[in-house]
């Protein structure tokens, strides 16, 4: 009896306890059954059990063979993974059941997380990749307008997809920010008249080329600087939208650190000198950024008060001022007073009123 069929009769009896796939043992088993250069072949095209795939021409050198000999040496050992079907059962069931359910399209990334969330089962992307290829009920989708590199079983593929992208580029463009990911999924399903599954719309969603996750974990647009920040300034803007008022420049340093966007780490001198030239921040207070969006009025204390009696219909009290530069700025009463007194742009209007120099 070979390894392989041993593996087998094993796997079998261990799916009707428990639902759970070995896919380290099922892979194990079909690489011996592979001479020694085609396993080897398999093994570091398609990395199993390493970080990193390797390029035909790298094992070519290696083995004094040239390119195409490693590509047909490939092929047939694809061939030959291929027709052990019947050791695939337990992974081919569980793929299948996997695409039935979200659609017919899945993200080999979006693939690998169900499978280890739901199935309790130990699978790597690399492995992942290796069982959609020798598997012929599933394909590989290129890249097109909407969606990035995905895998197809065409049987259970619905015709929704571009519609479920496409409304949920909407539904993000109308709210102009990242959501959560069950409510951009509720809105898509109610535009769409609950002609999709949750699962449908989950899937086409992580396949997008045009909406990914945040380091937050809402869902936004590619492009937006809470999915993709290109600098400091992006990253500041992403922490602070999600936190809702003013912060100091310090603690906006830490909170970019925290959300960990990428290897880099941020320091403070360099936040304050980036939100200082950059428009979408206001200078709120000593050293305290708020958000332009949020109706903070760029400029001096001076131009904020400039900037109220420019919309007040009359002439306004000195109270009046006060309170309502206390909403645009930080700051002490009488620094807004000590501004006031500037007769080059305002003018007393009466006893305690102030209006515009004229």
């Amino acid at each position: 009896m070979s390894y392989a069929t041993k593996v087998l009769m094993n796997t079998e009896i261990e799916c009707l306890a428990q639902p759970q796939v070995n896919f380290h043992e099922l892979t194990d088993a079909a690489l011996q059954a592979l001479d020694s250069r085609s396993r080897d072949i398999i093994v570091r095209r398609f990395g199993l059990g390493k970080d990193e795939k390797e390029t035909l021409e790298s094992i070519g050198k290696e083995y004094g063979i040239t390119r195409e000999r490693v590509r047909q040496i490939e092929a047939n050992a694809k061939k030959e993974l291929t027709a052990m079907k019947d050791l695939f059962v337990s992974i081919e069931k569980l793929l299948l059941n996997m695409f039935q359910e979200h659609g017919g399209l899945l993200s080999e990334d979006h693939a690998v997380s169900i499978v280890r969330d739901t199935a309790n089962a130990d699978v790597s992307a690399h492995t992942m990749h290796f069982y959609l290829t020798i598997l012929p009920q599933f394909s590989e989708g290129v890249a097109n307008n909407l969606l990035e590199t995905h895998w197809k079983h065409a049987e259970s593929l619905h015709d929704k997809i571009e519609s479920i992208v496409l409304t949920a580029m909407d539904v993000l463009k109308e709210k102009n920010a990242p959501m959560a990911l069950a409510d951009l999924v509720s809105a898509v399903e109610q535009k769409l008249h609950g002609s999709v599954t949750h699962p449908h719309i989950n899937a086409a969603l992580t396949a997008s080329k045009h909406i990914s996750p945040t380091a937050f974990g809402d869902w936004g647009l590619i492009g937006w600087a809470e999915t993709s920040p290109r600098g400091v300034g992006d990253k500041a803007f992403a922490v602070l939208r999600r936190r809702g008022n003013p912060a100091h420049f310090r603690e906006i340093t830490t909170m970019i650190n925290d959300a960990k966007f990428d290897h880099k780490k941020a320091n403070p001198q360099t936040v304050h000198n980036e939100l200082i030239k950059d428009g979408r921040f206001v200078l709120v207070g000593r050293g305290l950024y708020g958000l332009k969006e949020w109706g903070y009025v760029p400029g001096t204390v001076a131009d904020v008060l400039e900037s109220i009696l420019e919309t007040a219909a009359k002439p306004m009290s000195k109270q009046e001022l006060v309170d309502e530069v206390l909403k645009q700025r930080i700051v002490k009463k009488n620094t807004i007073l000590l501004s006031l007194q500037n007769t080059k742009r305002f003018d007393r209007a009466g006893k305690d009123l102030y209006t515009l120099k004229k």
